[in-house]
């Protein structure tokens, strides 16, 4: 008796030899199952938001400017107040006790001057120059040194204003060089070419001193002593003390 033999199709052999039929289940082929109603998404990664980052960018920059505003502010309400102290402690002229005071560790005061006609404290194109720029006060004085036996004329000049001080200032390098202007002796005596002249300048105020032998024979420039009293009188008294709190 013929059988009909199945087609390829229809079966599958095992490994017994036997024939396996290939049934198909219903719904889809494959190894994963899907369920009816669900539908799965793609997973995606968590990305920042540009527009939240620019905001507090923003923000940060925005902080800087008030906070950069409110120490400017701080800064020129505190120069306003030193300003107005300055000013308030050079409404007054000086005095002779101001500028010399008595009992000095660094000098002895012999004698001193005040007048309000600054050419009695100068010599030749300076006399001019400190009535062209305003000069309304010269307080002077003849000082003592116990390490020197020099004899010193130092003083003080009120200016008009800062820019009239720093002019007369710049003007008499050329001045004393050329023995054309200069500083005069408490009698009101040229003192001679050479003779070591300082000065300084502190707002409105030009401070001086000259120095000679105790004969008004000249002096070297570069003695350590002339320096010494140079540094003592102008920079140290004059500069830090007596105008530290009026040059403003």
């Amino acid at each position: 008796m013929r059988y009909a033999t199945p087609t390829r199709s229809a079966h599958r052999a095992t490994p017994a030899g036997g024939l396996a039929l290939l049934v198909r289940p219903p719904g889809p082929i494959g190894q994963h199952r899907y369920h009816a109603g669900v539908r799965t998404r793609p997973q995606r990664h968590a990305r920042r938001d540009p527009t939240k980052t620019a905001h507090l960018l923003t923000r940060g920059l925005a902080g800087l400017i008030v906070l950069g505003i409110c120490v400017m502010l701080g800064v020129l309400i505190v120069a306003d107040e030193r300003r107005g102290s300055l000013a308030a402690a050079d409404t007054g002229p000086l005095t002779a006790a101001d500028v010399f005071p008595a009992g000095s560790a660094a000098f002895q005061v012999k004698r001193t001057d005040l007048s309000a006609d600054c050419t009695v404290a100068a010599t030749g194109t300076l006399r001019p120059t400190l009535q062209r720029y305003g000069c309304s006060q010269a307080i002077r004085a003849a000082l003592a040194v116990p390490y020197a036996d020099f004899r010193i004329t130092a003083g003080v000049l009120s200016l008009s204003d800062t820019t009239g001080a720093v002019a007369v200032a710049d003007l008499l390098r050329s001045l004393v060089e050329s023995g054309d202007g200069g500083f005069a002796g408490m009698a009101g005596e040229e003192t001679g070419a050479g003779a070591p002249v300082g000065w300084r300048t502190r707002g409105h105020y030009l401070m001086y001193c000259v120095i000679t032998g105790p004969g008004g024979e000249l002096v070297p420039g570069d003695d350590p002593r002339v320096q010494r009293i140079t540094q003592d009188l102008l920079d140290t008294h004059f500069g830090g003390s007596v105008l530290a709190h009026r040059a403003g």
